[in-house]
C-alpha cells in the first residue's frame, strides 16, 4: 500500500464562483446523504480541495451552520466532489449526464460552466483513486477505470465499484467518498487498515485512503476524504440476504451464526490491534443513555407511551452497574463497530465480512470513536435481524427469534469466552472478566437494544416513515417482556 498522493488545500470558496454555490444552497438539501433537515441551514465554504494535475475536480468543504447546530471547529461539513466543464465543450457525447450526476448550468464571471456532482462523474473518480492508490493510472484510458460505476441506494456517503483495478493481493476495488467529513482521522479509515495490518481477513482488505493533511508537517491527518478498499467479489449485502430469506420464510439460522461468529472475531482482533478501553464508568454511561431516549421522545411525540418503561429499565440497569463497580468488579470497554447492523455485512463465497466502521451518523464523533461494549454490536444485529423479518415480511413469527439466537450462540461459540458453569449466550456476549450476572447482563442487552430501536424511531421519522412501527413496535416489545 502506497502513501496517499497530496491533494491541495485552499481556504474558503477558492476556485468557485458565487453562482456555482448558490446552485449548490439548492441541490444539497434534496440529496439522501444530506445530514440534516434543510430548514434555516446555511452553507459556509470552510475549504477547497483540487488534485495535482486534475483540472476540472474541485471539491467544496461546506459548514453547515443554523438554529441548533454546531458551530467553529465543531460544525458539520459536507464534503461536496465537483466536475466543472465549460459548456463550450461538449458532453453529452461523451459522458451520460443523468449517471455523472448532472447538478446544472450556470453563467459566471469566467464564462458559462456545467456542473456535475463529483460522486457521480468519472472524473473525480479518477482524481480520488489516483490520490488513495497513486500506482493507479488516473488517467481518462486507462484499464482501471473500466466497468466502473457508483453503487446505487446508499444513504451517508457515495462509492464507486472499479472492478478492474489491480492491486496487491487480486483486483477490484471499491472507493467510498465520505460525504460528511469530521476532523480527526476518520474510523472507516483507521479501523479497516489496523484490522488489514493484523491480517484479519473479515473485512474488505484496505488499499488506501484520500487525506486532507494537517498545516505541520508530519502530524496526523486533519481529516480524511474518502477511503479505498479491495473488492469483494460475488458479494450480497447481508440485510438483502436475511430479507429474501424472511420472505420465504427460510431458516437463516446457519447464516446467522456465522455472522455471530465473524463479530465475535471482529471484537477481538479490535481488542489486540487497537487495544482495550477503560472500565465502564456507570454514571456516565447511563447519562448518555438517557440523554439519548430524552433527544427521541422530544422528537418524536408516538413514543410518549414508552418513556415511563424506559425510564424504569434505565434507572432498573443504573443500579444493577453502580453495584457491580462499587463491589470492585469491571465492566471493560473497547473499540467496537458502533453501527453494527445486516446492511454493514457482506456475504460472499468466502464467508461473511464486516465493513463501514464510521458508526450512527447522527451521533456526535466522540461518542462515534470512544471504546463501548462489545454488547452494542450485538444489540445492533439483533434489531437488524428483527428488521428483516419486518421488510421481509416473514409469516413465521419466529424467523425473527430463531436468527437472532443463532446469532447469539454463534458469538458464544467463537468468543471462547463463555464463563464458567454457564452457556447462556447474553451473558457470555460480555466480555471475560466482566463480572456481569446472567440477569444483569440480559438487563443489558435489553437497555441497549431500546436505545437502537429509540435511534431507529427518530431516524424513520425523519426519512422513511412508513417503516417507523418497525422499531415503536420493538420498544413496546423489549418494555413488556
Amino acid at each position: 500500500m502506497s502513501p496517499a498522493r497530496p491533494v491541495h488545500v485552499s481556504p474558503g470558496a477558492a476556485h468557485l464562483a458565487p453562482e456555482v454555490l448558490r446552485l449548490l444552497d439548492a441541490w444539497l438539501p434534496e440529496q439522501r446523504w444530506y445530514p440534516v433537515p434543510a430548514q434555516g441551514v446555511r452553507h459556509e465554504p470552510w475549504l477547497t480541495v483540487t488534485f495535482p494535475g486534475v483540472a476540472d475536480v474541485v471539491v467544496a468543504f461546506l459548514r453547515l451552520a443554523g438554529p441548533g447546530l454546531a458551530a467553529g471547529s465543531d460544525a458539520l461539513v459536507v464534503q461536496v466532489p465537483l466536475v466543472l466543464t465549460p459548456t463550450a465543450e461538449p458532453t453529452a457525447d461523451t459522458v451520460d449526464t443523468e449517471a455523472a450526476g448532472l447538478i446544472g448550468t450556470v453563467a459566471t464571471r469566467s464564462g458559462t460552466v456545467t456542473v456535475h456532482d463529483g460522486g457521480a462523474h468519472p472524473a473525480a473518480w479518477r482524481a480520488y483513486l489516483g490520490s488513495a492508490l497513486p500506482e493507479a493510472c488516473g488517467q481518462e484510458d486507462c484499464d482501471e477505470m473500466a466497468g466502473a460505476r457508483r453503487i446505487s441506494g446508499e444513504q451517508s456517503n457515495t462509492s464507486v465499484m472499479f472492478p478492474a483495478l489491480p492491486h496487491d493481493t487480486g483486483q477490484g476495488g471499491m472507493l467510498k467518498i465520505l460525504r460528511t467529513v469530521a476532523l480527526g482521522p476518520h474510523p472507516d479509515v483507521v479501523i479497516p487498515e489496523a484490522l488489514t495490518q493484523a491480517g484479519w481477513d473479515g473485512v474488505p482488505r484496505f488499499l488506501g485512503a484520500v487525506e486532507l493533511p494537517a498545516p505541520e508537517a508530519g502530524a496526523a491527518p486533519l481529516a480524511h476524504l474518502a477511503v479505498l478498499s479491495a473488492l469483494v467479489a460475488d458479494a450480497t449485502d447481508g440485510f438483502e440476504l436475511a430479507c429474501a430469506y424472511a420472505a420465504r420464510d427460510e431458516d437463516f439460522g446457519e447464516q446467522a451464526a456465522e455472522l455471530g461468529a465473524v463479530v465475535a472475531h471482529l471484537h477481538a482482533v479490535l481488542r489486540r490491534a487497537l487495544g482495550p478501553g477503560p472500565g465502564l464508568e456507570p454514571a456516565g454511561f447511563m447519562g448518555v443513555l438517557r440523554r439519548r431516549a430524552a433527544e427521541a421522545f422530544a422528537d418524536v411525540p408516538a413514543l410518549a407511551p414508552h418513556r415511563a418503561g424506559v425510564t424504569a429499565l434505565y434507572d432498573a440497569l443504573s443500579a444493577r452497574l453502580s453495584a457491580v463497580v462499587e463491589g470492585g468488579g469491571v465492566v471493560p470497554l473497547q473499540p467496537i463497530h458502533g453501527d453494527l447492523h445486516l446492511g454493514q455485512a457482506l456475504f460472499s463465497p468466502g464467508g461473511w465480512k464486516v465493513l463501514d466502521f464510521e458508526g450512527e451518523p447522527q451521533r456526535p464523533v466522540s461518542e462515534r470513536t470512544a471504546p463501548d461494549l462489545p454488547l452494542r454490536d450485538v444489540a445492533g444485529m439483533l434489531r437488524s435481524l428483527d428488521y428483516a423479518a419486518a421488510v421481509g415480511r416473514a409469516t413465521d413469527p419466529h424467523w425473527a427469534a430463531h436468527a437472532q439466537v443463532s446469532f447469539l450462540e454463534g458469538y458464544r461459540q467463537a468468543s471462547g469466552e463463555a464463563h464458567e458453569g454457564t452457556v447462556h449466550p447474553v451473558a457470555d456476549a460480555t466480555r471475560s472478566g466482566s463480572e456481569l450476572s446472567v440477569a444483569t447482563a440480559e438487563l443489558l442487552l435489553r437497555a441497549l437494544i431500546v436505545d437502537k430501536a429509540l435511534y431507529e424511531v427518530v431516524y424513520e421519522s425523519r426519512h422513511r416513515p412508513a417503516w417507523m412501527h418497525i422499531p415503536l413496535t420493538a420498544v413496546e416489545r423489549v418494555l413488556t417482556s
